[in-house]
């Protein structure tokens, strides 16, 4: 079977690794100084080998990666030059889609729910034991919600950066000496308590927008659905457990009224960063920018439990999402030399990721999370145990089968007479038209 003879040979690499010399840059991550390379006569890559990197890394988070980056081109001078492009979101997407295979990067970070899919559309390539003649990295040295949807019969379809979920932020100044909650009545009951909108102070403002695809999401895992059926890509969440979680965002705006109606994107966030809000729910990419403006009143809690009062395993989960390095398809084959450099630089990122963490990020790589950087990194402990950070259903046409969902779920919340389950059924018939469209054209 392809799969046990890949990861035999990739076992078989691993322990010639390790009875060779020391290999170059594999310092812990996190430290300060930069490590040297070209020293060691058992380095990796001899010569210069050079890199395109393209990422949708933005905002606060460029100012970290761009350190990092900076750190492996110091300890690689000479031998690799990683050369870093990053765009946002959707422009970083239609480049790689427009570029590849003739004038597109060497890795890109691709998030964790579409790569399967560049992977069928062959935007990307296996990384296969063609690429582990010089060192190996260890899929199981990751956290396995993100690795375990990469793995293929070929290879892995990439390695994980991190794992970004969203979190519970709250205004210490607002929320006071009053318990934190622990389930979604107990949030609800203390929003209620300290919405004053006469004042124009808010429970827990929330967008009928972004981040609809994760608040959605995260309540859906927490009621035990699914959003996706990982063989065919056919849509799961027009059930019970969909509704339900449908039903209690639009909760908080109509039932509740700790909420204004119908807030635009980024909207909740701007009564938080103003002092009209107790509490926000927002990506964990926002924790530096949220520091800066609040400073010792900023408190963070983990979404886990917080939408739902089921007690279950399940009603733990938070939706997350993934950077994942993957190497992109070429015009012309790989050099193995390029290869080994590609090994190399995402090896390094692992092990230096706890620097990543300064940015708010989750570092995939296990032995990262248990680094002093992280460790000392504040706030970031508090967003939750990183195992119960969901990541996306494995399904080649994840998009198409479930990302459909969210426009319905924003007419959900902009009513309080919403047919919820109208709604649900008309974006899932949505849903799967698109993805007969993908597969049959």
């Amino acid at each position: 079977m392809k799969l046990k003879k890949f990861w035999l040979s990739l076992a078989a690499v691993a322990m010639a690794a390790a009875m060779s010399l020391s290999l170059v840059a594999c310092g812990e991550g996190g430290g300060e100084e930069p490590e040297k390379g070209g020293e060691n006569p058992g380095q990796t890559v001899t010569g210069s080998v050079s890199l395109k990197l393209w990422t949708p890394v933005t905002g606060a988070d460029l100012t970290v990666f761009n350190r990092m980056i900076t750190r492996f081109n110091q300890a690689y001078e000479g031998q690799i030059h990683v050369d870093h492009q990053s765009n946002v979101r959707d422009t970083h997407y239609n480049n790689l889609k427009n570029n590849i295979p003739n004038n597109g990067p060497d890795i890109a970070i691709i998030h964790s729910q579409l790569v399967k899919n560049y992977a069928e559309k062959e935007y990307i390539v296996p990384i296969d034991d063609s690429f582990f003649t010089k060192e190996t990295i260890d899929p199981n040295g990751y956290q396995q919600n993100v690795m375990s949807t990469l793995k293929t019969e070929d290879g892995v379809l990439g390695f994980p950066l991190d794992v970004h979920p969203i979190v519970l932020y709250y205004n210490k100044s607002i929320v006071g000496d009053n318990p934190l909650p622990k389930n979604f009545t107990e949030l609800m009951t203390l929003a209620q308590k300290l919405t004053n909108s006469s004042q124009g102070v808010w429970g827990l403002p929330i967008s009928t927008l972004w981040p609809t695809e994760f608040t959605y999401t995260t309540a859906l895992y927490q009621e035990g659905g699914e959003e996706i059926d990982t063989a065919t890509s056919q849509p799961k969440f027009n059930s019970d457990a969909g509704a339900a979680a449908a039903e209690h965002l639009r909760d908080i705006i109509y039932k509740y009224k700790v909420s204004p109606e119908n807030l635009g994107t980024d909207a909740d966030l701007q009564l938080f960063t103003t002092g009209k809000a107790a509490f926000h729910i927002q990506g964990c990419w926002q924790l530096s920018s949220l520091m800066e403006i609040f400073g010792d009143d900023l408190g963070v809690m983990s979404l886990s439990g917080m939408l739902t009062d089921k007690t279950d395993a399940a009603s733990k989960y938070v939706m997350a999402r993934s950077h994942v390095f993957c190497v992109a398809k070429t015009k012309r084959a790989l050099s193995q030399r390029k290869k080994e450099a590609i090994v190399t630089f995402i090896k390094w990122m692992g092990e230096n990721s706890a620097e990543w963490s300064t940015a708010g990020q989750i570092p995939a790589f296990n032995a990262a999370r248990e680094s002093d950087t992280f460790k000392n990194a504040p706030y970031v402990s508090l967003y939750g145990d990183p195992a119960n950070f969901r990541t996306a259903a494995s399904a080649t046409y994840f998009e198409s089968g479930y990302e459909t969902v969210f426009q319905y779920v924003t007419t959900i919340m902009k009513s309080a007479d919403s047919d919820i389950r109208g709604e649900l059924t008309k974006a899932e018939e949505e849903a799967k038209r698109a993805v007969s469209t993908e597969m049959y054209g």
